[in-house]
């Protein structure tokens, strides 16, 4: 008996020595970069031209996945973001898009402001109090019992809370407004005093000079956050914050969340996007690499998935497309109902592709909420531009794919009654606030690029979905995953 204890005892102390060995092996930094708009086409067209130690090295001598998408629609950056983040849908996540519509206000509102009468935010807007479940940050923060530093740097806002999480240490932007970079009371009651210090050596005015002289014209701040040049500014708060918290420095995993931008504008072809990309990302990996030690930083390089903005007349080319106009169609199908159940406002509002019902106006009326949305379904199917519209009772139980990709990118809380599904080439037209929105059925594959600490050089071209970032970088830092996670880490 005691030859047995004895071999159990020696098992369980190698055990114990590879688990300490895997605890020492884990990265001292995960730096988790998503792009917003990163396009494979244009990274692969452009890749000659990029230096040696941005995307080059990234691929040369990471894993690369080169069929990543986004598992749900719509998607924009918000959504996409919150995905990556949590490993999570908005069905569960509850960020459905950069802007929805307040059911108490009935007007559009930020992802990022405190709408929630269940969750308190602790300061002012913005918040990441809609995400209704815990992100990579906040698990590493309970994991650690907040040893761990946390930070995120982007030129959004929205983009900034939420990678930051529910309990990160601070998050930043730039404010399109002052061209500062700032960030919310949420975090911080005070800003940073090494933020205070890069904002006096990196004056506003001299962002906007560059951008004049570069793209001519009299540009804004407004432009600048939108415009290549914000890629270097980005690169720069990031390795401040780096150096000025000391992410990295011991034993204790930190986490450094960026968010930079590859959507083309007006004022910058994809040529000057890319490039200015990839000199920001390299720049960023040697930095760090030299200040912390090559094999003890783990970087995470994804793609918020691309949805195209541009708006393409597809007539003079005989391809079906149109404008589904949602003023008009929300007030036929209010005629419609009150030819049903009575004269009244059962459209109580409309935002994209969602229109709202008054909950109570049909309580009142006496009638099954069910069977007004299904009537209300029956006539929009009808329109011009809607290949189907779907209920909140009909989402319940979808069975094909692309109707449930539609239940994960709504949530109970915040989407309409009824989604409107448009038919490809198609967009939607808000007449007064002139808003549209292209309609894409799917979105086009993006990378993932893993590179860094443990890490072995690989081409991957199966399929896989950013949800799997998530639980990828928990099992890389050995904690659990967000709470909402189902995906399987990637290998």
């Amino acid at each position: 008996m005691n030859r047995y204890i004895y071999i159990i005892i020696l098992s369980l102390l190698a055990s114990e020595a590879e688990a300490q060995s895997a605890v020492a092996d884990a990265p001292r930094l995960v730096v988790n970069i998503s792009i917003d708009q990163l396009r494979s086409d244009y990274l692969e067209t452009y890749m000659p031209l990029f230096g040696k130690d941005g995307f080059r090295r990234l691929i040369a001598n990471g894993a690369l996945y080169t069929s990543a998408e986004v598992p749900f629609v719509p998607v924009d950056r918000a959504s996409a973001t919150a995905a990556l983040i949590t490993g999570s849908s908005p069905f569960y996540n509850g960020i459905t898009s950069e802007t929805w519509i307040s059911r108490k206000s009935l007007q559009p509102v930020s992802c990022t402001t405190e709408q929630s009468s269940l969750l308190t935010p602790r300061g002012d807007a913005p918040a990441p109090t809609n995400m209704l479940v815990s992100t990579i940050g906040d698990e590493l923060k309970i994991s650690t019992k907040n040893a761990s530093k946390v930070y995120s740097v982007a030129a959004a806002a929205d983009a900034a809370v939420l990678l930051a999480g529910h309990n990160a240490d601070c998050a930043l932007w730039v404010s399109s407004e002052s061209g500062l970079w700032t960030t919310s009371t949420y975090y911080n009651k005070i800003t940073p005093s090494w933020v205070v210090t890069f904002n006096r050596a990196n004056t506003p005015s001299g962002k906007l000079k560059t951008m004049n002289s570069l793209f001519g014209g009299r540009s804004h701040y407004a432009d600048y956050v939108k415009s290549p040049l914000v890629n270097s500014d980005i690169t720069n708060m990031a390795l401040m914050c780096v150096a000025s918290e000391h992410l990295g420095y011991d034993q204790t995993p930190d986490l450094l969340n960026i968010q930079y931008t590859g959507a083309v504008t007006a004022i910058a072809g994809p040529k000057e996007v890319y490039q200015k990309l990839d000199d920001a990302i390299g720049r960023l990996v040697t930095t760090i690499e030299q200040r912390i030690g090559t094999g003890k930083v783990l970087f995470v390089v994804s793609s918020t998935g691309y949805y195209d903005e541009e708006t393409i007349d597809y007539k003079p080319y005989m391809v079906p497309s149109g404008t589904v106009y949602i003023n008009r169609t929300a007030n036929l199908l209010n005629m419609y109902l009150s030819a049903i159940y009575g004269q009244a406002r059962y459209v109580e509002a409309f935002y994209d592709n969602q229109i709202y019902i008054d909950h109570k106006l049909v309580e009142r009326k006496k009638v099954r909420l069910n069977e007004v949305l299904e009537k209300a379904r029956e006539m929009l199917i009808l329109s011009d531009g809607i290949s189907d519209a779907h209920t909140t009772f009909s989402l319940a139980d979808a069975r094909d794919r692309h109707a449930q990709m539609l239940r994960s990118g709504s949530n109970t809380y915040v989407s309409g009654d009824i989604i409107l599904d448009i038919a490809p080439g198609w967009k939607v037209l808000n007449e007064e606030t002139h808003r549209q929105q292209p309609w894409k059925k799917y979105g086009a594959y993006t990378p993932i690029i893993i590179y860094g600490s443990g890490v072995k050089q690989k081409v991957v071209d199966t399929e896989v979905t950013i949800d799997r970032i998530a639980p990828t970088i928990a099992n890389a830092i050995r904690i659990r995953a967000p709470n909402a996670s189902k995906a399987r880490a990637l290998r």
